[in-house]
């Protein structure tokens, strides 16, 4: 999990910032797991790499989607989340 997932670089330094971050480590790698077995890839690196490049896909186009495909539409959803 250290090596794989970057768990040694803590986003919080008390118990509970810890523990949530463990807890999400812990869930995506038994995801990346689960894609593992289920997409028949022998290597848990590959798999991390496919897992993580099929999840940006579904994200950008439900981003896509719910902008009706609209740049404008887009622009306007980026700055209400990331401003």
């Amino acid at each position: 999990m250290k090596q794989e997932l970057n768990f040694k670089h803590f986003v919080s330094r008390t118990e509970n910032g810890i523990r949530v971050m463990m807890y999400a480590t812990l869930i995506l790698s038994l995801l990346i797991l689960i894609y593992k077995e289920k997409n028949k890839i022998s290597s848990y690196k590959i798999a991390k790499i496919r897992f993580a490049n099929e999840l940006d896909m579904e994200i950008t186009k439900e981003i896509v989607l719910a902008c009706d495909g609209s740049i404008s539409k887009f622009n306007k959803w980026k700055k209400s989340h990331y401003t």
